[in-house]
């Protein structure tokens, strides 16, 4: 890990993007609560988070086709002020507001909130040409990440949060204006002035057919964790622990930022596909187990394993965009791997909330075993992920 920060521009990257996705382990989890607690049911508070998540699932990849073609500089310094203050004004909100006014400004804050995580992994590129060393570099930026998810839940939601939800979201805007910007100043980010279109037509990225598939496979992975963010609240409130949900969320976090430093210790894969579909086949086997946690002991020692899948299989999975991408459409190709991340989150929340008021908790989070069906499609599109892309001739 060590020789990876001491690679010029690397650790003022990390820590400036790493700023700016404070909010990443609060925002949804803040959504519902606060929801939540003005409206009385879970529904309308994973409605919120998941419109949230799925508005930004779909508006990420074009910001990322953007910044592939005129840089990211712009897109940092435009999106991140409008993010805020939708922030801000859905924390301002009085509670007697109605429920379509909560969804269309989480609307807004996923529509302008910048994709810093896939800008980083496109300066990676910049900064580090060896691919050994970038793949300690994206196990590290993994690690450091479920740090900054840990301080999501634990000190932005149970910490700031329950002294006020309306504060927890204001620290999140600072943190997203603050960090982002911060980031629009790094030389390397600076740098990219952007490519010509190369004849990839009106798909982008998604011309690349393992970009395709990765974008599936982390669907079914992004309905484990709308699950959980809906299910591990509702399981804790049955429970009568409730205040525990961001300690709870915490050492999910924590069992992912200990898989990533496993992972920055190991060399790149020589079967990346199989190792992926191993960490996938993990991921949704250990979040659905998280249904027979009886107390709230158990429930956080399973999320403690579940969440030390995370950070393996994006690990796992950025080395092998790195390969199956085509020319000039990195940017937006990791942006599909967290859309298809985001739109499965938004319908795992949507419908564990509903199932978390209609039938138990435990339903919730049995949701959460549906990313086993990631590692089928992978073990189904073996030939796919293994080859490079076919690259198309630019238009004359």
């Amino acid at each position: 890990m060590s020789v990876v920060l001491r690679v010029p521009g690397v650790l003022s990257a990390l820590i400036t993007s790493c700023i700016a996705q404070i909010p990443m382990g609060a925002l949804g989890l803040l959504f519902i609560l606060h929801t939540r607690d003005v409206t009385g049911d879970y529904a309308a508070g994973g409605l919120v988070a998941g419109v949230y998540a799925l508005v930004l699932g779909i508006t990420n990849p074009v910001q990322a086709r953007f910044a592939d073609r005129r840089g990211q500089v712009g897109v940092l310094l435009l999106g991140a002020p409008v993010c805020a203050a939708a922030l801000v004004a859905q924390a301002l909100l009085p509670d007697t507001a109605p429920l379509w006014l909560r969804v269309v400004l989480a609307g807004v804050v996923g529509a302008a909130q910048p994709p810093v995580g896939s800008f980083r992994r496109r300066v990676w590129n910049v900064l580090i040409t060896d691919d050994g060393l970038r793949h300690r570099a994206y196990a590290t930026e993994g690690a450091l990440l479920e740090f900054v998810y840990i301080l999501g839940p634990v000190a932005v939601v149970a910490g700031v949060g329950s002294w006020s939800h309306t504060g927890a979201m204001v620290l999140c805007a600072v943190a997203i204006l603050a960090g982002n910007l911060l980031f629009a100043r790094h030389p390397a980010v600076r740098s990219l002035e952007g490519a010509p279109p190369t004849g990839h037509g009106f798909v982008g990225a998604l011309r690349a057919p393992g970009v395709v598939v990765a974008a599936v496979v982390f669907l079914t992975l992004g309905v484990a964790v709308g699950a959980a963010e809906v299910g591990v609240p509702a399981a804790l409130e049955e429970m009568h622990d409730r205040s525990l949900t961001g300690i709870a969320l915490g050492l999910w976090g924590l069992g992912s930022m200990l898989g990533g430093i496993a992972m920055s210790r190991t060399q790149a894969p020589a079967r990346p596909v199989r190792r992926l579909a191993v960490f996938v086949a993990a991921w949704g086997a250990l979040h659905g187990l998280l249904a027979v946690a009886s107390s709230p002991l158990l429930l956080c020692i399973g999320l403690l394993a579940a969440g030390a899948t995370i950070a393996p299989t994006f690990t796992v999975l950025n080395g092998l965009l790195d390969q199956i991408a085509l020319p000039g459409t990195l940017t937006e190709a990791f942006t599909w791997t967290s859309t298809g991340m985001m739109v499965g989150s938004a319908a795992g929340g949507a419908l564990a909330g509903h199932l978390a008021d209609s039938t138990s908790a435990a339903a919730a989070l049995a949701l959460g075993g549906v990313g086993v069906l990631g590692a089928v499609v992978l073990a189904c599109t073996r030939g796919t992920m293994s080859r490079p892309p076919r690259t198309p001739a630019a238009p004359a």
